[in-house]
């Protein structure tokens, strides 16, 4: 979108055919964006003009995150992650481990790069800079893990379809404790600047956490 007028939005058509099903932006006013055909398309936000074809996944880009420095990472239901070159789109490596579809992921400051699964698992890689080597896996969840967040804390957070959050030291993976009170799949969580943690879920609600102790501040019902 670009040229806001009196509140309308100028919409410029970036992608067809295909379902865009995860987005990421760069530092070098670049967008991605992520196919339900296996492919990443790679914009310029600024001329609006189709750069490149990342091609490599054979499933669904279920999620893109473009790291500090301008790489690129891809979750994909073919159990990858890839990682892309922001500066010509070259492939950097790929993360192979998982057994069902990687529906998530998050990097750390230091490329430490965690993804999550429809096998229930966490896998925590080291940098493709050292050679992406897988240092663990995480388990404890019951169903798929639907999100990733990095808390200010050193923590790193976990909602799966199990309904519950669980909370990992990004140390030595370790189980720190077990976010419940959602009574359905948590889809979302993300951490803000002060540490809290917010989850949603599809039960209709969002809750709010404390990132120090992980007690309940509050429960917000979504309006149909």
């Amino acid at each position: 979108w670009a040229g806001y007028t009196h509140g309308n939005a100028t919409p410029h058509t970036l992608a067809g055919g295909a379902v865009v099903t995860s987005l990421a932006t760069s530092l070098s006013n670049t967008l991605y964006c992520g196919l339900n055909d296996s492919t990443i398309q790679v914009w310029s936000t600024v001329t609006n003009t189709h750069l490149r074809t990342l091609e490599g996944h054979t499933g669904c880009v279920n999620e893109l995150v473009s790291g500090k420095d301008g790489t690129v990472y891809s979750a994909s239901g073919d159990t990858t992650v890839r990682i892309w070159s922001g500066k010509d789109g070259s492939h950097l490596g790929t993360l192979a481990g998982h057994t069902h579809a990687v529906r998530c992921l998050a990097v750390g400051l230091d490329d430490t790069v965690y993804t999550g699964s429809d096998d229930s698992t966490i896998r925590v890689w080291t940098s493709w800079r050292d050679g992406s080597r897988l240092l663990r896996t995480l388990e404890g969840h019951a169903g798929r893990v639907w999100s990733l967040a990095l808390g200010t804390s050193g923590n790193v957070y976990s909602g799966s379809a199990d309904t519950t959050v669980r909370v990992w030291s990004a140390v030595d993976g370790s189980h720190i404790g077990t976010l419940e009170g959602h009574t359905d799949e948590v889809n979302v969580v993300v951490v803000a600047a002060d540490g809290t943690v917010y989850s949603t879920s599809d039960d209709g609600t969002l809750r709010t956490w404390s990132g120090r102790d992980g007690s309940a501040i509050r429960k917000l019902e979504m309006e149909e």
